[in-house]
């Protein structure tokens, strides 16, 4: 797995896109709420639930998408 880093400012920027695109097409993002289920899930069984490695994915993905501009 190749490691990657975000400064702060590219955290900043990556959360505010999130955002932006939250309230332009919400129902994109309709799969939160399953989200919230499988975290539970994971956490009750004793397992480290992966969605931050996702969420961490989905930024550098809008990372990326921002610097090609």
């Amino acid at each position: 797995m190749e490691v990657r880093t975000m400064n702060q400012s590219d955290m900043t920027r990556t959360s505010n896109e999130w955002m932006r695109r939250y309230i332009e097409e919400p129902e994109k993002f309709s799969r939160e709420f399953q989200e919230i289920t499988d975290f539970l899930a994971a956490e009750s069984e004793g397992r480290e639930p992966d969605y931050g490695e996702r969420c961490t994915a989905y930024q550098f993905k809008l990372l990326d998408e921002m610097n090609a501009r």
